[in-house]
Parts: C-alpha cells; structure tokens; sequence
C-alpha cells in the first residue's frame, strides 16, 4: 500500500480492498475485486452479507507483496506485487431479502466487468452467489473449469428446504444449467456430515473429481492429484473458496464449520496450483465469512492472506 493511498484512506474514510484504487464503473483491469453483502440463501447461522466490509478492514496495512515461501534455497526474490492492474469495484447492490434479484444483479455486475476483460475476484457473501458469477462467466467463455475449495459439496437437490437455489445447492444447479465442464470440476477439502447418497451419486455420476483431506494428505495419490488440478485449467476456469475448507481452528468465523479441515499450507498450495495452468482464472471468490460470529477478525485476516496469494 503506498503513502499516497494510506492518506487517501484517512481523508475519505474509505477502505478499498487491499488499497487497490476504487472504481465503481466497469472498464478495462487486470482485474475487480467485488463485495457481495448477501446471505439470503444461508440455511445456518447468517452473517456473511457483512463479510465483504470485514474482509476489506482486514486488508488495511497487508503489504502487496507476499514473502517468498522459502528463504534458505537460492537467493529468494520477491515476485510481482499481487492485484497489479486490480481495482476495488465496491459492493455489487444485492437485496438481502431476494436471492432470485441479488443472483441476477451479480451476473449483471460480474458480465460488465468480465466484457471490459478483467478478471473477478468476489467477496462474499454466502456461497450460493458463486452461480449468479458461474451464468456470467459462463456466458461470455462457454463451460468453464472449477476448483472448489469446500467443506461440503453444495450439491444437494434443495427439496428438504424448499427451494432449488441456496449456499448447499449452487454446484448442482451450475452443472445443470451447462456452466461448469464437469470433466474440469475438481473439489477439495470435503468432509461435510450431512453428505447424502444423492450428492454422491450425482457428483460421481457427472464426473467431478471429489478429494477429502485425507485423500489429499495420502502420498500415493499426489500424481492423481496433480493431474486433477491441471485439467481444470486446461480451459477458462473460475477458483470458488468456501472458507469452511481450513480447519475451524483457523477460519471459526463461517456458517457451517466442520473439524478436520485444511490447513493454511494445504489451502496455499491448491491455490498456489492454479498458477501452472495455461491461462490465469477468470473468476475467483472468497465466500461465507460471518463477522458476526465468534473470531470473526483472526478469520478475515486468515482470508485476506489467501487473498494475496490468488492475486499474486
């Protein structure tokens, strides 16, 4: 963050992302990191319509450069400063009371910005606003390559609470709907308690690649692993992080934590795996963060870092 926007926070009162420059009115970026401020598709323990002010506080002073991994091999270098070219879009408006108003206003938000060329990064906000980004992403590049950093597999089929559309249901919903390539879907950090034989059933049957920690822990299947990850990228991809992937130790601040999850290294390196793909992803979230709950500010500061890395 230079001097320059430091001061400009303290004049305005402002707190873009990072310190990015704001610019409410798409044009051509590198990239735009958008607030979604919406938690109507949330079935447990709302709150993340406040994650995007929380995520934005938490990245005052963060530097724009992460520190190299290792120190001891080589001379280490810093690399390109992260979000160059990135501007803070501000919030997309969604009403908290319409998930149906709020998923339309986030394509039209996300396809403007998308037609200039940037690149999306999304803070939620619930999960279930990653399809209205999925339809204008879609859109635009035809079906796209997901990695899915999660606790659960948000592939359920909606009819036990009424409704097709909600932070437990969006995946099944995009591959449905013909937004995601499901030979390209990659799924990581899954270990949720209330995953049923029909999302199983569903998830295999179409073909995505579904990984729990353990599976990623286990030594013989890292070629595997690898090779998942490369195909997702083979084309236009979208990264969607719930934040209930890490360990509640480090990310406690979510709707639905479960234990046993990933650690922040585990977390990195998948990110860090989207750097080898061909292109760069056209679309990225981090979702779910509910400040209103208990270590709310250690878990926005867990997700800035990982912000940093995806725009790194």
């Amino acid at each position: 963050m230079s001097a320059e926007t430091l001061m400009q926070g303290l004049r305005t009162g402002l707190t873009p992302f990072l310190g990015l420059p704001l610019c409410i009115d798409p044009r051509p970026a590198t990239g735009v990191v958008l607030g979604v401020p919406c938690d109507a598709g949330v079935i447990n323990r709302p709150g993340a319509r406040l994650g995007p002010w929380a995520l934005r506080a938490a990245s005052m002073g963060v530097g724009s450069h992460p520190m190299p991994e290792r120190l001891r091999e080589g001379r280490p270098e810093l690399g390109p400063a992260a979000a160059k070219g990135w501007l803070d879009g501000g919030n997309i408006p969604t009403l908290p009371f319409s998930l149906g108003e709020a998923l339309e206003t986030v394509q039209a938000t996300v396809g403007a910005w998308a037609l200039t060329g940037s690149r999306t990064l999304m803070l939620g906000g619930d999960h279930s606003l990653t399809l209205g980004a999925l339809r204008a992403l879609a859109r635009q590049h035809g079906p796209l390559g997901l990695l899915h950093l999660d606790a659960h597999p948000d592939a359920a089929d909606g009819a036990a609470w009424g409704t097709d559309i909600h932070h437990g249901t969006w995946l099944r919903q995009a591959l449905e709907e013909g937004l995601l390539d499901p030979d390209r879907v990659v799924q990581a950090g899954l270990r949720a308690p209330r995953f049923d034989d029909d999302e199983l059933a569903f998830l295999q049957g179409v073909g995505v690649r579904m990984w729990t920690p353990a599976d990623l822990r286990d030594p013989l299947l890292s070629l595997q692993l690898k090779e998942d990850l490369a195909a997702v990228g083979a084309g236009p991809a979208y990264l969607s992080l719930d934040l209930d992937a890490l360990d509640p130790v480090l990310v406690p601040a979510v709707a639905e934590p479960v234990p046993g999850g990933l650690s922040l290294a585990e977390t990195l390196r998948l990110i860090h795996a989207a750097r080898l793909w061909p292109e760069p992803w056209v679309g990225a979230d981090l979702m779910e963060l509910a400040p209103t709950l208990e270590g709310a500010e250690a878990s926005a500061r867990v997700a800035v870092h990982l912000a940093l890395h995806l725009l790194a």
